[in-house]
């Protein structure tokens, strides 16, 4: 949607005997899109997850442990933004499960129950919509088992199984977010659990709130 430009008043001169007339232009304010049950989809999420007690080859099965999120969305896009309206995203929260400082529970191929929300800030160009959305995934399950070591790992975050996700505010779908989703990767080689692993950066990933 292109910005009107609007003669809003003139500027005089004189110059000489002639009279100089400037019209100085007032741009109009980008429009306000309501995307309350609207859906989004970023192609690109990376960032970095933090664990909280470190995780371990040998550690326990059960007790609290905690993943801190802060994560970048980018490649976003929304039917109800159309181009050339561009939005983009910063995803931060943690995440509360029961799995213990075990690498195996934690990052292992058994899907677990987790509970927190996380709140995604949104950044819009040509348009305004209200500034966040608030999503609680309340299930965690690996996406992909990969044994080499050079190869991505990939975690899903969310989306279908009891229980269901929530979304709050933007981008619930019309359905408080019952399918909403992401998935994180994260190199295999970095999972240093025998020596205490604190910190996975992120090297790809999507999300969908919807």
């Amino acid at each position: 949607m292109r910005r009107r430009a609007i003669p809003a008043f003139s500027m005089v001169f004189l110059v000489g005997a002639s009279t100089l007339v400037i019209e100085q232009p007032v741009f109009a304010s980008p429009p306000v899109i309501s995307v309350a049950n609207s859906t989004v989809t970023c192609t690109q999420v990376t960032g970095l997850a933090m664990f909280s007690p470190h995780l371990r080859a040998r550690g326990t099965t059960s007790g609290l442990e905690t993943v801190h999120l802060n994560l970048a969305l980018s490649r976003c896009s929304s039917r109800a933004l159309p181009p050339p309206i561009t939005i983009t995203g910063q995803l931060k929260g943690a995440l509360v499960a029961n799995t213990g400082t075990s690498c195996a529970t934690t990052l292992g191929t058994s899907p677990y129950s987790s509970i927190g929300t996380l709140t995604a800030k949104w950044k819009t160009h040509k348009a305004k919509i209200a500034p966040a959305s608030s999503f609680a995934p309340q299930r965690v399950k690996l996406a992909k088992v990969q044994r080499k070591a050079r190869t991505n790992q990939t975690i899903k975050v969310g989306g279908p199984g009891a229980p269901r996700p929530s979304v709050v505010g933007d981008f619930t779908g019309g359905n408080g977010g019952r399918s909403s989703s992401f998935t994180l990767s994260w190199k295999r080689s970095a999972v240093t659990c025998s020596v205490g692993l604190s910190a996975l950066p992120i090297v790809s990933g999507e999300l969908t709130f919807s």
